[in-house]
């Protein structure tokens, strides 16, 4: 780290999801949050690099990822790029004793991100992947509910995921659609956030049984549907879509356990939380009640604690929180600490996304234990 503790962060890859990132690092700076500072920028795009220099004012720029990775006022490297290019650059920036952000998916498949686990793990550095669901205030209040209150035993998860086609439309980038690029289609590039999640609620994976499709004629699938069983005994399902139909992306997410019911909704304008315990009657959790659960997470008291600026940056700013997935990981580096998600929960998501493509090839269940 720098003197003084300001966080020097070098970001490869300024397209849609590395602008994201660069909102969400510049607003935790305007508004107080972290002493951080994005000292350099890469793209083999000329274009997209120069509009993302001008736009947040960052006057170091790269054509080639190692030129930012050896540059001596970078102590972060975001990796923002396709999944193709993932292993090359975090594998480079680890042993350049860096501290990684790497996007999600890891890479195209579980052998891959377990050998960029093996050599940030033997580097010494911090690293954590953008698997932002764990940040979502709903999903943290739900863990929350969970661990004070008596569900019993967990029986059932489902999750339905929805998205447009992520090429063309809004999204500026056609390689969500090439398998050589992405390693895979709504399971891998999209679902493996539900698949985390799934983990992260239900526990480890016994077995899976997958479905996919590739109905729009292009090589990565654009349905999966999955029935994991669990081996605690629960069964959890998720079925994922990437279509043409001009709606927001959506997600639900449903929990039954023996004496209790937990529903998350993501969807656009409507997002809330629902609990059920035994004979109680449902209780219905809105977004302002769900931020105090996150910022307890991200070890801030109240909302009184901080400015109104910072509350908007960990709670509202876009639809999903990468600023304070970057606040906590950025914390983390600073402190000492280990952030997660780690690449370690990243695994073993790719494990559970692998043998769901081999059920779907094999036509049967793929045990995992």
């Amino acid at each position: 780290m720098s003197n003084g503790q300001t966080v020097r962060v070098g970001l490869i890859g300024t397209g849609n999801i590395g602008k994201i990132h660069l909102t969400g690092l510049s607003s935790l700076k305007e508004s107080g949050l972290l002493d951080v500072q994005v000292t350099a920028l890469c793209d083999t795009d000329k274009e997209s690099l120069s509009l993302a220099s001008n736009l947040f004012e960052v006057p170091i720029v790269y054509e080639d990822y190692m030129a930012l990775v050896n540059d001596e006022n970078v102590d972060v490297v975001y990796v923002c790029t396709p999944t193709n290019k993932h292993m090359d650059m975090v594998k480079a920036a680890a042993k350049a004793k860096k501290q990684v952000f790497c996007e999600k998916p890891l890479a195209h498949s579980c052998p891959q991100a377990s050998e960029m686990l093996g050599v940030v793990i033997d580097s010494k550095v911090k690293s954590v992947v953008g698997l932002v669901l764990r940040y979502d205030q709903f999903l943290l209040y739900a863990k929350k509910l969970i661990e004070t209150h008596s569900f019993g035993r967990p029986m059932l998860a489902h999750i339905r995921d929805d998205q447009r086609f992520p090429i063309g439309y809004l999204y500026r980038s056609k390689w969500r659609g090439v398998k050589s690029k992405a390693g895979g289609g709504t399971l891998l590039e999209h679902s493996i956030h539900d698949i985390d999640i799934i983990r992260w609620f239900f526990g480890d994976v016994v077995d899976v049984f997958a479905k996919v499709n590739y109905f729009s004629g292009k090589d990565v699938e654009d349905h999966a549907s999955l029935i994991l069983s669990h081996k605690n005994g629960a069964v959890s399902t998720l079925d994922s879509v990437w279509h043409w139909v001009d709606r927001p992306n959506e997600r639900s997410i449903e929990f039954f356990f023996e004496k209790g019911y937990l529903a998350i909704n993501l969807e656009s304008g409507k997002r809330y939380l629902e609990y059920q315990l035994a004979d109680e009657p449902p209780i219905r959790i809105w977004q302002e009640k769900a931020d105090d659960v996150l910022l307890e997470r991200l070890g801030l008291h109240s909302k009184n604690s901080i400015s109104p600026d910072a509350v908007e940056t960990l709670t509202s700013i876009g639809g999903e929180r990468y600023a304070a997935l970057s606040y906590a990981f950025l914390n983390a580096v600073t402190n000492g600490d280990e952030p997660t998600p780690s690449f370690k929960d990243a695994v073993a998501a790719h494990r559970i996304v692998d043998a769901a493509y081999e059920s779907a090839a094999k036509r049967r269940p793929v045990g995992l234990l």
